[in-house]
């Protein structure tokens, strides 16, 4: 129900008023089944329709006047009615026998259901106010009607008056109610299951419904949903599919449009008529039964010549299916015109520019492909980057798929799937690669040949991974670069020597799956940081000063070895930066001291079980590295770092802080901060010191500790229990110590 307003209120009083303020406007009453009187009115509503000394008032308002939209949900009814056993509703069911109604229907198998009757009987109550509901209220204004739900079960009411829907323009086909059939050794598995007879008879009505409304002169009806054949247990999913594609292709050609977003199915059966020279948007993904339509999608395309060569004016490109040889038309032209300019040198002629040259090409800049594919797509991928390579700017490829196997440790991703050889992207702004159940590796050759990248992104959900496989990539040169996000295999081999190259660098995150602390059974070993840290070099031994980072204590030096990770990398616009896993416990806070404008710091270092490693922060963490009096060597000073500009931290996983460290921190490094938020494994924290030091903070604004500190801990520090909201935009200090609990600072 909808214009101009649209009734979504969820509290089902509320609902329930407005059907029924909408149901007694329907004219004549007699209209309206006696089960929608049981279930929606009043007895002074039907008192009303019986009175015939006195006819009802008028309504201040017509609603129905405005109704244009129906979409109902059984669901929805459920909530909104009173199904006890006494209501007047199970009476009137009783009474009038529509369990034994329902079955001789069809709503309800012929089965012993003994003491689940009820349950059973409610369903198809629900089903049955459903499609009475829907009928009534669209009845009356079947003219203005422009957005509709119609229960095939009920189809034969709107066949018989289907040249009224005059503005219907969108229609829903819904199965609710066919088959109500549940398994009954298990109540809460629905099973729809009708005869093959019956399904195709429901299909035809649909076609029927379609075909009979295109007739209508000047028709409007656009969109047309079929239900998901995944709800249909037993049918054939190719003839769903088949159907689907009959019933769209009756519709009318689509628009001319500067943008189209739809499913594959719809604008296979309708783009042969359609002008797509003015198209610049498109975004197809496969319909609602995505699961087992890849392939035939893919088989679907291969009948048809490509429709994309059409589209002369596309920009921006999404697809979740690809089919065989998708771009190899736009191959084919790239190559043609490559050889036209390289024919014009050869003759002496002078050749023409470059934008010109390219002026007749599909100008296409970004591609969004959601691939869902067990194996990658390296041909189409590669087929673009060459075909587009004038134009495009964003690339982003993705498989959409998150594993199970990551979340219970196994040694995942034995494949290795590579990209980025001979790409040569000169345009390319932004590239975000994420793939799941194989290691992701990138040739830097190709991105040296995208050096106008801000953004680069790639991930994959490797979780474990053995030291001497781990080989540093080339160093590349991103001068461009703002945005750098790894994670998985990406972090490990990436050469960290690359940030000496990537001066605008505003965000960098790097880490490695990570999965929820609850979950204590699902985390993955922590791999181990030697491997990591060092490398094979022909350097000399090397003295390391002992640190915090785990199994670095004692000082020790290494033959042919040398750190991969100096933290010597200056990044004057870095803003935020986020570490996790390995990355985080092997992080040197002195490195802040080359970050001037870094305003968000985060460092997880959730790990193994039986319990993660528990990284030590020292005085020696936060001291400032400065030259000697000779200059030749850097020491570390009396002074400590400051970073003016840090206004967020967050420490999650096992963090230890030395006496002094959390005052030097708060005060010294950062004496702007604003959050400040301790994971559950931070130890030794001590909630008075937080608290002690937060009130000296200038600008604090919330902390979080997440701890076992209670209520009368926090009334002995000078604390009350916060009136205000987690999201209330106060001046008072807020410490957060668990999930819900919020307490204001109460100044000393």
């Amino acid at each position: 129900m909808d214009n101009p307003w649209r009734h979504s209120n969820k509290n089902p009083t509320v609902s329930m008023q407005m059907l029924r303020t909408l149901l007694r406007q329907v004219h004549p009453q007699s209209r309206i089944p006696d089960i929608l009187k049981v279930a929606c009115l009043s007895p002074d509503d039907e008192s009303d329709f019986r009175s015939t000394a006195q006819p009802p008032p008028p309504p201040v308002f017509k609603y129905g006047h405005f109704l244009s939209m129906i979409h109902l949900n059984p669901e929805s009814i459920h909530f909104m009615l009173e199904f006890s056993i006494d209501s007047p509703l199970m009476e009137y069911a009783a009474s009038n026998e529509l369990f034994e109604k329902y079955i001789d229907e069809g709503y309800i198998a012929n089965d012993d259901y003994g003491e689940f009757k009820n349950d059973f009987l409610i369903k198809a109550l629900n089903v049955d106010i459903y499609q009475q509901l829907t009928w009534t209220l669209c009845q009356d204004y079947l003219e203005s009607i422009d957005s509709l739900t119609i229960p095939l079960r009920d189809i034969q009411r709107y066949l018989d008056h289907v040249h009224q829907f005059t503005s219907l323009s969108s229609v829903k086909f819904s199965i609710e109610g066919i088959g109500c059939t549940r398994r009954q050794n298990d109540r809460n598995d629905p099973t729809y299951e009708i005869e093959e007879t019956e399904r195709d008879r429901f299909f035809k009505g649909m076609a029927e419904f379609v075909q009979q409304h295109t007739s209508i002169p000047k028709n409007v009806l656009r969109n047309v949903e079929v239900p998901s054949s995944t709800k249909l247990r037993g049918t054939d999913q190719h003839s769903h599919s088949d159907i689907s594609y009959a019933i769209h292709s009756l519709l009318p050609p689509l628009p001319t449009l500067r943008s189209i977003d739809t499913d594959w199915i719809e604008l296979l059966a309708r783009h042969t008529d359609t002008n797509l020279s003015h198209l610049e948007s498109m975004s197809v993904m496969p319909g609602t039964d995505r699961e087992w339509q890849e392939e035939e999608i893919s088989e679907l395309l291969s009948r048809y010549p490509p429709l994309l060569p059409r589209c002369r004016a596309l920009k921006h490109l999404s697809v979740e299916t690809l089919g065989p040889d998708m771009f190899q038309w736009a191959v084919l032209e790239k190559k043609q015109k490559e050889a036209g300019h390289q024919q014009e040198r050869i003759l002496g002629q002078h050749p023409r520019q470059h934008e010109h040259h390219a002026s007749d090409l599909v100008p296409l800049q970004s591609i969004n492909i959601s691939n869902r594919k067990r194996s990658p797509p390296d041909q189409a991928l590669n087929d673009m980057v060459f075909a587009f390579s004038d134009s495009l700017e964003e690339l982003s490829v993705s498989d959409g798929i998150r594993r199970p196997d990551v979340y219970y440790g196994q040694s995942n991703a034995s494949r290795v799937v590579l990209h980025g050889q001979g790409w040569n992207l000169p345009r390319l702004r932004n590239l975000h690669f994420q793939v799941s159940d194989l290691k992701l590796h990138f040739d830097m050759d190709g991105l040296q040949r995208c050096r106008a990248l801000e953004s680069l992104t790639m991930k994959d959900d490797v979780v474990s991974y053995v030291p001497r496989d781990i080989r540093p990539w080339s160093v590349a040169h991103l001068p461009q670069l703002k945005k750098l996000h790894l994670e998985g295999s990406p972090a490990l081999h990436f050469n960290v020597d690359s940030l000496h190259h990537s001066p605008c660098l505003e965000e960098l995150t790097m880490g490695m799956t990570l999965v929820s602390p609850d979950d204590v059974d699902a985390y993955y070993p922590m791999p181990r940081l030697a491997g990591l840290v060092h490398e094979d070099s022909d350097t000399e031994g090397v003295d390391h000063a002992p640190s915090g980072i785990p199994n670095s204590s004692p000082p020790y030096q290494s033959i042919g070895r040398r750190s991969r990770y100096t933290w010597d990398w200056h990044l004057p616009n870095l803003q935020k930066l986020e570490l996790a896993a390995v990355f985080a416990l092997i992080f040197d806070f002195r490195w802040l001291q080359h970050l001037p404008n870094l305003q968000s710091l985060r460092l997880d270092s959730i790990g193994s079980v039986p319990r993660p490693y528990t990284r030590r922060i020292t005085v020696k963490d936060l001291s400032k590295r400065e030259l000697d009096e000779d200059g030749s060597e850097e020491i570390l000073s009396d002074r400590s770092i400051r970073v003016l500009k840090l206004e967020s931290i967050v420490f999650s996983g096992c963090w230890v802080f030395e006496d002094r460290v959390l005052e030097i921190l708060f005060l010294t490094v950062a004496p702007n901060l604003r959050w400040l938020s301790f994971g559950w494994d931070c130890e030794d924290l001590n909630l008075m010191e937080c608290v002690v030091l937060s009130r000296k903070m200038l600008r604090i604004e919330r902390m979080s500790l997440h701890s076992v500190w209670n209520r009368d801990e926090a009334l002995k520090l000078g604390m009350v229990p916060s009136t205000g909201t987690q999201d209330d935009q106060s001046d008072k200090k807020r410490v957060h110590l668990t999930a819900g609990t919020f307490y204001d600072f109460l100044e000393s």
